[in-house]
């Protein structure tokens, strides 16, 4: 049995595993009728917010999130004690997946809205009594969803808004391009700002949950600190991404939005993700990307769904050290359906690497990604974009292998404009 193998069982029977070794496993509860002040023991005494699980859930613990409810903001539980002791964060009760979000959902007041003329229209995201949902206070909106429908029109100043549902956010202000008040022409009105709805350390297991609406990335880990041990299984990922990525513009001297469904930074070893479903993610569905020290050691994607998103799969690595980078990592069994295509292709400014498989920089002399098995199925710009080698060819790296898949309609998209 391989290494990965016998992390792939440690992590599916814990519950077993530790009640056979007479270890309690401690568990807590979160439910939108609960109350921060009670024990989150039990489904009677839950606690409410993501803030408060954040703060108080002992590492090796189990987080359950009630089935239905909708939780506003961030959840960044604590790692996990070893592989056969992780925090666990799944659902509890009947219902739909519990779903994390993080939009500020408009009062329905034209009142709240302020006429700038011309068809300029904001409104103060810095005032609680203009929405529900999400406190935060961030202006840094990826998308509007207006009557469920998704405005993609992200601009960085109010001379830009030209056309119905153009927007941007500064200074606590979100700006809105409308013909007439916009809380005459939709009754909900939510804006998707930059919050990473669940950040995850070292031996966790995240299942049966969603993550819908968010201006940053759904899962995140690493970007300063290696994780390992991780398994994330039959989530839902919706509707992600689409803010901008603070101090790009400083760094390279322009803008650019961003958001992915799980990402990688860093370091990361033993980790599947697995059964998942992707849908309308700005950027990528799953990502291992970053400046490594360590590099990235069995990881694994397989047999999840990806519609609607921009790319798929990607990797990029910079500046690593000798014999540091990719190994046993793979992409398969997962079925891809209009990847290069969905609101993010339409809204981003260079649509020539929305595919479904995406090879950045490869500063590195291990690579060992293997893709197979897979479906990819209308991909209007191709399979593969690759810039491997910073511009120095377009070739892909040895060692990432790309065999024994079935691909149906690639290619065939033609450019949007607006």
């Amino acid at each position: 049995m391989s290494g990965l193998t016998r992390v792939a069982l440690a992590l599916a029977t814990t519950l077993a595993c530790a009640g056979a070794r007479g270890v309690a496993v401690e568990t807590r509860y979160l439910a939108n009728a609960g109350d921060d002040a009670a024990d989150g023991r039990t489904p009677a005494t839950a606690w409410r917010t993501l803030a408060k699980a954040s703060a108080e859930l002992p590492g090796g613990a189990t987080l359950c999130l009630k089935s239905g409810d909708v939780f506003y903001g961030q959840l960044r539980p604590a790692a996990g004690l070893d592989a056969r002791r992780p925090t666990v964060v799944t659902s509890w009760g009947e219902g739909p997946k519990p779903v994390i979000s993080a939009t500020k959902n408009l009062r329905s007041d034209p009142s709240a809205w302020e006429d700038l003329s011309h068809c300029f229209w904001r409104i103060d995201l810095s005032n609680p009594s203009n929405y529900e949902g999400l406190v935060s206070t961030d202006c840094n909106p990826g998308f509007l969803l207006v009557d469920g429908a998704l405005k993609p029109w992200r601009r960085y100043c109010r001379a830009d808004l030209v056309s119905p549902w153009d927007f941007c956010g500064t200074d606590g202000w979100l700006y809105v391009h409308a013909d007439e008040n916009p809380a005459k022409l939709a009754k909900d009105i939510r804006v998707a700002l930059r919050v990473y709805c669940v950040q995850f350390g070292s031996f966790t297991v995240i299942s049966n949950i969603a993550v819908r609406a968010t201006g940053a990335h759904g899962m995140h880990a690493g970007w300063g600190h290696s994780v390992r041990d991780v398994r994330i299984a039959d989530c839902d990922l919706e509707n992600i991404g689409g803010s901008e990525l603070p101090g790009f513009e400083k760094e390279r001297g322009f803008r650019v939005r961003f958001g992915n469904g799980v990402e990688l930074g860093g370091d990361a070893e033993n980790v599947i993700i697995e059964r998942c479903s992707f849908r309308g993610v700005y950027d990528v569905a799953f990502t291992m990307q970053g400046y490594p020290k360590k590099g990235w050691r069995n990881v694994l994607c397989r047999d999840c769904t990806m519609t609607d998103c921009s790319q798929a799969f990607e990797v990029w690595c910079r500046k690593a050290p000798k014999g540091v980078g990719f190994a046993n990592c793979s992409f398969t069994g997962n079925r891809t359906l209009r990847v290069g295509g969905g609101w993010g292709e339409t809204a981003r400014p260079c649509r020539k690497a929305a595919t479904p498989l995406l090879v950045y920089a490869m500063e590195t002399d291990s690579v060992d990604i293997d893709v197979s098995g897979n479906v990819f199925e209308e991909a209007p710009h191709g399979l593969v974009y690759c810039n491997a080698h910073n511009g120095q060819g377009q070739s892909l790296p040895d060692g990432y292998r790309i065999h024994d898949n079935v691909c149906k309609k690639i290619g065939l998209g033609k450019e949007k404009t607006r």
